[in-house]
């Protein structure tokens, strides 16, 4: 009797996986289905001990209030929020800071306020708290605060050099701030843009693809969903990177994925995707006098310095390729290797 109860678990843990990917990976994303398939599998892990262990209930909670937050039910967005944290969520930034992006998108700006400042206080050092609450208040319009929070990110990037690789996009808002009150740019942005001028000159280890086994860092090309019917026009070459008999743009992943875990099995150490956005990569191509069928793998490298996703990422982050989905239901998976 306990072995029946055991496989009717494990199917039911199986086709909510499903029905949860296909809600969660949909494009355009069907919000209602999306809620209802993340209002099931929480259920399901109330009820069920291997669901539980599954699922992840406090990310499938932080998943909800996203969606609640997006379906316009900003209260509901803040239960499963304080649910989730409840439940052990844990990201960058403090979960405060995401209930009070919740409350400042809902107009309550005094009680976003209040979260934000109770999480400085208890991480004064935290960038990526001041970098959540300086985007919020200038998407917001409310410029003047915002400054106060970039211009602290922005110091703190200056003193760590930027680990993170937050510093250009902290100065983008802090310009739009800036511009908004109709301030000149200032010598904190301009002190920002030196970094950051100087972290780009730096070596790169490598221009190839990605660099051999005695390497520490390899960083690969990759063209997201948006990028890839265009790439393949302009580089009829991207098709023969895919197993023979698959085609389509997941397909793709899949390649790059066993790519990825090749280059780790050989022992690099630190391997990063980079996306490639087509305007910007021919802008640079031009810029140098490359010829983009050929510069792909320069462009990779020079990207391992500015702008790329670390790979693998945690089972239950969100994939690298951009699907929505759970690293561990998406790539992963399809690959075999998690």
């Amino acid at each position: 009797m306990m072995s029946v109860v055991l496989v009717k678990q494990s199917r039911e843990v199986e086709r909510m996986e499903r029905k949860l990917s296909a809600a969660m990976g949909a494009r355009p994303r069907d919000v209602e289905a999306a809620i209802e398939a993340l209002e099931e599998a929480i259920a399901l892990t109330q009820s069920d001990p291997e669901a539980a262990e599954w699922f992840v209930p406090a990310e499938l909670l932080g998943d909800l209030a996203d969606e609640y937050e997006a379906a316009g039910r900003p209260d509901d967005a803040l239960g499963a929020m304080r649910q989730a944290i409840e439940a052990g969520w844990s990201g960058q930034p403090d979960g405060r800071c995401r209930l009070a992006e919740i409350l400042m998108r809902a107009g309550r700006v005094e009680e976003a306020a209040a979260l934000w400042a109770e999480a400085r206080d208890d991480s004064p050092d935290d960038i990526w708290l001041f970098n959540n609450a300086g985007i919020e208040h200038c998407l917001a319009g409310a410029h003047e605060t915002a400054l106060t929070w970039l211009d602290e990110a922005v110091a703190i990037a200056l003193r760590t050099e930027d680990p993170e690789h937050l510093l250009d996009q902290l100065l983008d808002f802090r310009e739009q701030s800036l511009t908004a009150l109709g301030r000149e740019l200032d010598d904190l942005q301009a002190e920002g843009a030196e970094l950051l001028a100087a972290k780009r000159r730096r070596p790169v280890r490598s221009r190839t693809l990605y660099q051999p086994a005695t390497a520490s860092r390899a960083s690969f090309a990759w063209f997201p969903a948006a990028e890839y019917d265009q790439a393949l026009t302009l580089f009829p070459e991207i098709a023969a990177e895919v197993e023979p008999g698959d085609d389509g743009h997941e397909a793709y992943c899949l390649s790059l994925q066993r790519r990825l875990r090749q280059a780790a099995d050989s022992g690099v150490a630190s391997i990063a995707v980079a996306p490639v956005r087509l305007a910007a990569y021919l802008a640079w191509c031009a810029k140098r006098g490359e010829d983009p069928a050929q510069a792909r793998a320069a462009y990779a490298a020079q990207m391992a310095v500015e702008n790329t996703v670390a790979w693998p990422p945690g089972r239950n982050d969100p994939c690298w390729c951009d699907s929505g989905r759970k690293y561990k239901r998406c790539c992963a998976r399809m690959e075999g290797g998690e």
